[in-house]
């Protein structure tokens, strides 16, 4: 009880970090670069996002993830390993933007200068990006799913091969959007796609094993190296 109270608690703190988002950046509704980006911070969207997270944080616990904050857990595998896989991760992809100009391709598609919301903006943002994004990839849909066929259906049997089947289709959500790169040339595409599937299986591991912080930890680092640094380069 006392692990999945502070897991909670931990969530709660992560949603008053997009409360504390959505206040600063009432006034300048600009800085984001889609109409899109800027409805997930809504209140109405937030509240959801609150109750999907903490149902998720309920069901993990009840599916044998690691809660978000465990004694038996160094802090170099809860933190620093995240952190420093999500900076690969953002200097791969750097380096993939570089040599293919993906993300020009992109912003030219949207009618905007870049694709990067724009500093000191894009400190605020991305953090918050990095947690909704968690919370609709991972933290709810596959300790549901997880509950739901494993421990219904399945009777408590074959929990591990579950969660790995559900951890690789929901992985494939995000960087299914990458198949609109096919016009720059399958290289470019299949790269993308394939940089964009590995971080997500990345971070459901890290949620099956350290729990869901840590999880959010490495996109935090990504979003940071790449949307932040590589966009303050361009």
């Amino acid at each position: 009880m006392q692990k999945i109270l502070r897991s909670i608690q931990i969530y709660l703190g992560l949603m008053v970090y997009l409360v504390a988002v959505k206040l600063a950046l009432t006034a300048f509704p600009g800085v984001f670069r889609s109409p899109a980006q800027a409805a997930v911070f809504d209140w109405p969207l937030l509240a959801l996002w609150t109750v999907l997270g903490l149902m998720g944080v309920w069901l993990a616990e009840k599916t044998g993830f690691a809660p978000a904050w465990q004694g038996d857990v160094s802090n170099r595998a809860r933190i620093l390993v995240p952190a420093l896989l999500g900076a690969g991760f953002g200097l791969l992809a750097i380096v993939t933007d570089a040599a293919t100009g993906w993300t020009r391709f992109v912003a030219a598609k949207m009618g905007i200068a870049t694709i990067h919301i724009s500093f000191p903006a894009s400190l605020l943002i991305y953090p918050g990006g990095a947690i909704i994004v968690e919370v609709l990839y991972r933290l709810f849909p596959i300790p549901l799913l997880l509950w739901l066929i494993s421990t219904k259906l399945c009777r408590g049997r074959w929990q591990d091969p579950i969660f790995w089947t559900l951890a690789v289709l929901t992985s494939l959500v995000e960087p299914y959007g990458d198949l609109g790169l096919r016009n720059l040339g399958f290289v470019t595409m299949l790269s993308v796609f394939l940089q964009d599937f590995a971080l997500n299986l990345a971070q459901a591991s890290l949620f099956r094993r350290y729990g869901f912080l840590a999880a959010i930890l490495l996109r935090v680092s990504f979003y940071l190296i790449w949307h932040v640094v590589w966009g303050l380069a361009r």
